[in-house]
């Protein structure tokens, strides 16, 4: 004789399958949705839909800002440039101003490079997914130091802290760490990654050292889903630049500034490369 098997209800169905108890509440897994029966009905609700999709640009750089990381002003041009009387007198109005990268962007802006310079740029993860930033590394274009006019006012105190350091004239530069007695041999992402979440931001701050003329561009490799895609990092488009400086002797210009300026003792002003004292004095 054929036995009857009662026909499983939906709560005895929806029990076969994967599920887990929330508060009281059992969720199951039903194609690809999320689904709740209520401890009191057989009722089948629907929670949410499947998970969102990795996009192209997960992370974007938020803020980006060139720094000088030297706390003296030392800048060098690619010519001899000589500033008029009325520009001078700018730039040393703007060399006394509180806002210490106001002169950096003014001496870009003419024509100059830095000898120590960083950037600080903000990275945010503008998906719905997790991302984990797996590395930072350069893509950097080097030649000879430029040889032109050099605005020369060297540091007199501690270099601002950051977070990585690329030594451009290594043979392969990774992004150092300070370590105790110095600047790290490895990278920092050798042992560490960067997880964002949705919406979350991170702030680096990175230098860059060379005794060349250098154009780079930082490249942050990202992993979302198993997929790595990469951000380029730079001055809106254009590379960033820095420079190495050559012997004063063979400039054709310099500006000493500060105490290196034994006639202000403080202000820029013309100084002959070739009897130039490269010291500094007390005024």
């Amino acid at each position: 004789m054929r036995r009857h098997h009662p026909k499983p209800s939906l709560r005895q169905r929806l029990l076969g399958k994967p599920a887990l108890v929330v508060g009281g509440a059992l969720l199951t897994v039903v194609t690809g949705t999320v689904a709740a029966v209520t401890s009191d009905a057989a009722k089948l609700v629907v929670l949410a839909s499947p998970s969102p999709s990795p996009i192209a640009k997960p992370v974007v750089v938020a803020a980006l800002k060139i720094r000088d990381l030297d706390p003296g002003d030392t800048f060098v041009f690619p010519t001899a440039y000589r500033p008029d009387p009325a520009t001078l007198r700018r730039i040393n109005a703007v060399r006394a101003s509180a806002d210490v990268d106001e002169l950096a962007d003014l001496m870009r802006s003419l024509g100059g490079v830095g000898v120590a310079v960083g950037t600080r740029f903000v990275l945010e993860n503008v998906s719905k997914l997790d991302v984990r930033i797996l590395d930072l590394r350069v893509d950097a274009d080097c030649r000879e130091p430029l040889g032109g006019t050099v605005f020369y006012s060297p540091p007199q105190g501690t270099e601002m802290l950051v977070d990585l350091s690329f030594d451009l004239d290594a043979r392969h530069p990774v992004p150092r760490f300070m370590e105790k007695y110095g600047w790290s041999e490895k990278s920092w992402f050798d042992t560490q990654t960067v997880l964002l979440a949705p919406g979350e931001q991170q702030v680096f701050d990175v230098q860059v050292e060379t005794g060349r003329y250098c154009e780079y561009r930082l490249v942050a490799d990202v992993l979302q889903k198993q997929k790595t895609v990469t951000l380029t990092i730079d001055d809106g488009g254009a590379p960033f630049r820095i420079t190495g400086m050559r012997p004063l002797k063979e400039a054709p210009a310099l500006y000493p500034g500060s105490l290196w300026n034994h006639d202000t003792c403080d202000e820029f002003s013309a100084a002959d490369p070739a009897t130039y004292v490269d010291e500094l004095r007390l005024c």
